[in-house]
């Protein structure tokens, strides 16, 4: 079909194609170029999707999943972030055929993709883990983009089944960080077939359409504006109207399926036995024995960082994943919960989604999950052992959530740590001498969260490299500084907390001279949850993942011949977000400074932002507080 057609004439060919070998709106370039958008209409976007069309078939007895993106391109951003479609897929049940790829330029040219640049490569945390070969990325780099050019990209996924017999389930944001001109889902099942659906963060109600022995259902969200990216803001999918389609009926169906998975893969053999034998030979107790194989599958299990679905649902066996040294998530869990199972402690995978999105769980299914950790249900404690940085009963990044344990068939939801649990505390012993030069006892130790974060950090880096991170940073904080040798405690050994200290750091400027007085700034850093907030309003949650107390202690201890002249006045202040408090103890010759602040929120909803934003200013102000000393 090459004669010209209006985009109304377009949208009824759309329909009548929609399940056909050609395109689902055959592309007339001349028509696209002439209703292109423009940038001035579009100030702040890289670019504009002028059709997003998803058409999900149903009926027969394989999936066939087809998506259409339009896209122009205004910016050299915008060519760096669509020069590029990747799609991903897994080709043990699925294949992927390419409709059309095609750029089309200002002037009317039309260039196609080469050969060479149609490329399927396996996902780099796969790369070196044969057996998750199954796993791959198409990649599709577009030819001539520049800003102005128009991008089509048509492709069709082929899926032979879902994990589930029989069911099957999508799931499809509405709207993006760039605007969206057509955007529509398209749903064709047999009619006998039940779903439930959902669209959750947005009211965009179905088209339903029935004929012979089919039903359609058609969501559209045409003229769909860009969501502005904010600092710290939650996942795009607890933001952004998503489409949830499933055909599983209840919890309980996911249960018996997977529960049908796992018979087996709990076995053990002689090696596995041996191997608990080695590791709790010196434990006290049964606790100990647990921190002591939850250490070492931690540790010592390269973990693959794949997400649960994309190497399969299925679990490789204990033995399997024992003898490998590596694993994916559910591989990791599966082992753990093994030898635990063999010291006669009870222990349950959890169905778990890793990131900030929010899982709704009125629409059931698999596909709501892309993590595995471990339950015990007697502890009431939750293990992650996927990451070699997590401590013993350290729940990172997967705090509040909705999680679904499927062997017992329950919808529990994750405890959220308290502040005090995850602990930044900086400690200084100063000495200043006379010409406002001094040597500190500089101490930094974290817990938590805290501790996690920053071992994940440390981890990457040789000690020789480390160091010299540490030494930058501290020279953002003390000019002139001389920082000698760091001693390093907790980065690879899980039951240590993370600590450093700089038992010999020498400052030249520590204090400033003005006349026969020294001015003195005893936080040198600012503190980084206060620049999170530069913004007066938010349209979104800010998001800081958890919860947090930072301690900031400094004792200085002053030259001979010198007093003081001025020190600041305590501070205190508190509202729903958490509090601030600063106590400043004045002796003859020394004085004591301890900050801490209280952040006592994961998620600060938008309305709360103001309050959020005080505490945060008066934190980071008060750190500019000086003290002053002079000669007697």
């Amino acid at each position: 079909m090459k004669k010209r057609l209006s985009y109304i004439m377009i949208s009824i060919f759309s329909i009548i194609l929609l399940f056909s070998a050609t395109t689902i709106a055959e592309t007339n370039p001349e028509e696209l170029l002439k209703n292109a958008p423009v940038q001035k209409d579009y100030t702040n976007a890289d670019g504009v999707y002028m059709q997003n069309i998803t058409s999900i078939d149903h009926t027969g007895q394989k999936s066939r999943i087809r998506h259409r993106k339009v896209i122009k391109v205004f910016n050299k951003r915008g060519v760096k972030n669509y020069g590029e479609f990747k799609i991903r897929f897994n080709k043990s049940n699925e294949k992927i055929k390419l409709i059309e790829a095609k750029t089309i330029k200002q002037d009317g040219e039309v260039l196609e993709p080469k050969e060479k640049a149609i490329n399927e490569i396996t996902p780099p945390e796969a790369a070196n883990a044969s057996i998750y070969s199954d796993a791959r990325i198409r990649v599709i780099s577009m030819s001539g983009v520049e800003p102005g050019s128009i991008l089509v990209c048509e492709y069709e996924k082929v899926k032979d089944s879902y994990a589930i017999e029989d069911e099957f389930w999508n799931f499809q944001l509405m709207q993006y960080t760039d605007p969206i001109q057509k955007n529509k889902v398209k749903l064709k099942i047999p009619k006998n077939k039940e779903i439930k659906y959902k669209v959750k963060n947005g009211n965009i109600e179905p088209k339903i359409e029935e004929e012979d022995n089919f039903k359609t259902y058609i969501w559209e969200n045409n003229n769909a504006p860009a969501i502005i990216k904010e600092e710290n803001m939650p996942s795009l999918l607890n933001i952004a109207p998503l489409l949830e389609i499933t055909t599983v009926k209840d919890w309980a169906q996911v249960s018996d399926w997977y529960n049908s998975l796992i018979e087996g893969q709990y076995e053990v053999n002689k090696a596995i036995d041996n191997k608990i034998s080695e590791l709790t030979k010196d434990s006290k107790n049964k606790e100990e024995k647990i921190v002591d194989l939850y250490n070492y599958v931690t540790s010592q299990i390269r973990y693959i960082g794949l997400q649960f679905g994309e190497s399969g649902y299925k679990p490789y066996s204990a033995v399997t994943t024992f003898e490998n040294k590596y694993g994916v998530c559910k591989e990791k869990a599966t082992l753990l919960i093994a030898m635990l199972r063999e010291i006669g402690v009870k222990a349950e995978p959890v169905l778990i989604n890793r990131g900030s999105a929010k899982v709704d769980l009125d629409i059931p299914s698999p596909a709501l999950f892309n993590h595995m950790i471990v339950y015990l249900p007697e502890k009431d404690i939750y293990l992650d052992p996927t990451s070699k940085g997590t401590r013993y009963g350290v729940l990172p990044g997967d705090q509040g959530k909705n999680v679904f344990l499927p062997e017992s068939n329950k919808l529990i939801k994750t405890p959220i740590a308290k502040a005090e649990e995850n602990i930044s505390i900086s400690k200084q012993k100063v000495n200043l001498q006379k010409d406002g030069s001094a040597q500190i006892n500089y101490k930094e130790s974290m817990t938590g969260l805290y501790g996690f974060t920053y071992k994940r950090f440390y981890q990457q880096y040789k000690k020789e490299r480390l160091d010299s991170l540490i030494k930058r940073g501290i020279s953002r904080g003390f000019t002139n500084a001389s920082v000698g040798e760091i001693k390093y405690q907790g980065i690879n050994n899980l039951d240590k907390d993370l600590s450093l200290e700089i038992p010999n750091l020498k400052v030249q400027n520590y204090a400033e001279k003005m006349g026969n007085m020294l001015t003195i700034k005893p936080f040198r850093f600012p503190l980084q949850l206060s620049q999170i907030v530069a913004s007066e309003t938010r349209n979104y949650p800010l998001y800081l993942s958890f919860k947090r107390n930072v301690k900031r202690e400094v004792d200085i201890t002053l030259p001979e011949g010198f007093k003081f002249d001025f020190v600041p006045k305590d501070q205190e202040f508190s509202n729903e977000i958490g509090s601030l408090k600063i106590d400043y103890e004045e002796g003859s010759d020394k004085v004591s400074v301890d900050l801490k602040l209280i952040v006592d929120r994961k998620i600060i909803p938008s309305e709360e932002y103001k309050s959020a934003r005080k505490l945060l200013n008066k934190a980071g102000s008060s750190i500019q507080n000086q003290i002053m000393i002079k000669k007697e």
